[in-house]
């Protein structure tokens, strides 16, 4: 299955300036970098929910803009942000009085803290948006600062014995027995995204259609020459951790403006041709706004 089937992603993504990638089926902002308003228009009304992993400002200096342009009823776009960084209440607080003379009484975006295994609901409950709690930001005991986020698809259907009946039939067994003794129900993680993060297993991640993954350093020796093998992750130990993963699409970004997008490129496909990842590998270069991503040609193709 061919996740740009299902799944439309816009996005830009460079290491130190933005990051914002928007689902478009999800009305879905995944961190909210400068200048997602100004790529994504009128598109940009579709957002209900922004989840922002952490408070560098290249990942949530586009808020203002977005959220002044596009509050509305129910609180929306809800913001959800890492429960124990303190930045969050202060910049919501200072955009609400600062945003007051053009909101009506009622109106302000809702700002949801969320934790390790936190859940937020997407659209009409047919998709769940789960925390992961990472290692990007250093802080003690159980406080969670920077986040990871994936996202779980939910199905539903009859259980094959009562298939057969009307619907009047099943309303009513509905009624008496309850929805579990007459629905199966199961879901599939169809979306990951890594956010900042230095690098982890296969297994951290879980299994998933399409993992969007940071790779700020071409090499794990660039990283630890900078000291940042503990905040970012590497595309040389990325692209064997994905291909044990083994997702349906693998999408990188991230990347450091100290490399060139030829010097870029090339990297990635060596490291394809060593690890022989048997799914597509897009890439979002520095500087690149990348529209409807994943019905473009990939970097590479198995």
């Amino acid at each position: 299955m061919n996740p740009g089937a299902t799944l439309t992603l816009t996005g830009y993504s460079t290491a130190l300036f933005s990051t914002w990638w928007f689902v478009d089926d999800l009305s879905l902002m995944l961190d909210c970098g400068d200048g997602a308003c100004a790529a994504l228009m009128q598109k940009s009304r579709k957002a209900r929910t922004i989840a922002v992993s952490h408070s560098d400002r290249d990942h949530l200096a586009g808020l203002p803009q977005f959220l002044q342009l596009n509050v509305r009823e129910k609180g929306l776009p809800v913001v959800l942000y890492p429960r124990d960084c303190t930045s969050f209440p202060i910049l919501r607080d200072f955009l609400h009085d600062f945003d007051r003379f053009h909101l009506e009484a009622e109106e302000g975006n809702l700002w949801k803290p969320m934790t390790d295994g936190s859940r937020h609901v997407l659209g009409k409950g047919k998709a769940t948006i789960e925390a992961i709690a990472n290692r990007h930001i250093e802080c003690g005991g159980s406080e969670v600062k920077s986040l990871s986020y994936r996202v779980t698809r939910n199905h539903q259907q009859l259980k094959p014995e009562f298939r057969d009946l009307d619907n009047e039939a099943i309303v009513a067994l509905r009624e008496e027995r309850g929805a579990e003794a007459i629905m199966d129900f199961d879901s599939e993680i169809i979306l990951t995204y890594s956010a900042d993060t230095p690098i982890e297993s296969a297994e951290f991640w879980d299994k998933t259609k399409l993992l969007i993954h940071e790779s700020t350093f071409l090499t794990r020796d660039d990283c630890e020459t900078r000291r940042q093998e503990l905040r970012h992750s590497a595309l040389d130990e990325v692209m064997p951790m994905a291909t044990e993963l083994n997702p349906e699409a693998l999408v990188l970004g991230h990347f450091s403006t100290r490399y060139r997008r030829h010097e870029i490129r090339e990297a990635i496909l060596r490291e394809c041709r060593r690890c022989r990842p048997s799914f597509p590998v897009f890439a979002v270069l520095p500087g690149e706004i990348r529209h409807d991503l994943l019905r473009k040609r990939p970097t590479w193709e198995p």
